[in-house]
């Protein structure tokens, strides 16, 4: 059965534009976006989604962003959701919430699935870079680029220097505070910054899986928030030292609001951008908060509702690839054609493991079973060969430590 039945209602609030209101039977609350439709259009279309701010709803977005006539105007379909509610903070149901909304619209319109982009203002601005750091999947849902308006990068942060902590602490929200269950406020940020001793989490960081989505940060210079201010130039910092494509704007204004983003600059440093994959030779940092597809790599957890790091790094001159700082894996898997790796030359793959879950690590893409299989210069038996899917699968038993694996064709 389809999540959405058994309603969709849909009101035309314009022309071409489609305010909807989904029914979802799996969620909490239901989900409303605006989807705005340019008269003319090529099919498969890019995408731009709006994340709405603090206490907005869709139609704020339409009445107040300069984006949504600009971006209709070079033919971009526009996507606007709720999230669930107004105050939502990029927290996980609320997210889950868009990505059925995406699934709807996916299934109905022929999107390209390459050219997704994310913007936002203010909480929206958090919201749509942790969007992108929690949407990894090659084959379904990733943003190509991030413009962030002066974004509540920090949910423990905004927690701290709030007037409203009761909102956070409500059960329809987090539920907790930062201190107490500070995993749901770190997925649903790009940052984890104690606002208190101005120090960054790194354990909580999720901007490290943006190292290669392009980013630009804009926000006024004497915005009335400066504790958002400085969220978003500590989340540019921190992107730039991931090495990431990350720049900021800062224009002359003392208003916080839509109208200080220049849409003109922002679809036109948008538009040529599609979505990559981390390229073969860079080193990685994945923040997993979730099993799933993270670009080149499938991880499941040993344990849900805690990160799984991975430091990783497929280098094809050596034939290699490393997974290190590795933490709560329960199982890896990659194919060796997206990580440039050789299937007819002695495969190695370096295991660092930080705590004692012992993951399966399979590598697919043989047409044979190996010839042989070392772990630690040694021939091993732990490791097992799956014809129908091509995969070598190594088992590591060990637990904490390093581990070096050869797989010899």
């Amino acid at each position: 059965m389809t999540p959405f039945a058994p309603t969709m209602q849909a009101n035309l609030v314009a022309a071409r534009m489609l305010n909807v209101r989904l029914n979802l039977p799996s969620q909490a609350w239901q989900e409303e976006f605006i989807l705005a439709i340019p008269a003319t259009v090529a099919w498969p279309a890019p995408v731009l989604t709006l994340f709405h701010g603090y206490g907005e709803e869709p139609g704020d977005v339409v009445a107040n962003s300069p984006l949504v006539g600009e971006a209709m105007a070079r033919g971009f379909v526009v996507f606007i959701p709720l999230g669930a509610h107004k105050y939502n903070y990029g927290v996980d149901y609320a997210q889950r919430n868009i990505e059925l909304a995406f699934e709807f619209l996916s299934a109905r319109l022929p999107l390209d699935l390459d050219r997704i982009y994310a913007a936002g203002f203010s909480m929206g601005g958090g919201a749509a870079a942790s969007f992108a750091a929690r949407h990894q999947d090659p084959d379904g849902l990733r943003i190509a680029a991030v413009v962030n308006h002066t974004g509540t990068a920090s949910t423990r942060a905004t927690y701290q220097q709030s007037n409203d902590t009761g909102l956070f602490l409500s059960p329809l929200m987090f539920g907790a505070s930062p201190s107490q269950d500070p995993f749901a406020y770190q997925r649903s940020s790009t940052i984890d910054l104690d606002a208190l001793g101005g120090q960054l989490i790194p354990e909580g960081e999720m901007a490290s899986n943006l190292s290669h989505v392009p980013t630009r940060h804009w926000n006024a210079d004497f915005d009335p928030n400066p504790y958002i201010v400085e969220q978003t130039e500590r989340l540019h910092d921190q992107m730039v030292f991931r090495g990431a494509d990350s720049a900021r704007h800062v224009v002359q204004s003392s208003a916080h609001s839509w109208s200080t983003l220049d849409a003109v600059a922002v679809m036109d440093w948008l538009a040529p951008h599609t979505a990559q994959l981390p390229a073969p030779g860079s080193v990685n940092r994945a923040m997993v908060d979730r099993s799933g597809q993270w670009n080149q790599l499938e991880v499941a957890q040993a344990q849900p509702g805690a990160f799984t790091p991975v430091t990783w790094s497929s280098q094809p001159t050596g034939n290699m690839l490393y997974l290190i700082e590795m933490a709560n894996a329960g199982s890896v898997r990659a194919h060796l054609d997206d990580l440039a790796l050789d299937r007819g030359s002695d495969v190695r793959v370096v295991l660092q493991i930080t705590d004692a879950s012992t993951p399966d690590v399979a590598l697919t893409g043989f047409t044979a079973p190996p010839m042989n299989v070392l772990r630690r210069g040694v021939a091993t038996s732990a490791w097992t060969y799956d014809a129908l899917t091509g995969s070598v699968t190594l088992e590591e038993r060990a637990g904490a430590g390093w581990s070096d694996w050869t797989i010899v064709p």
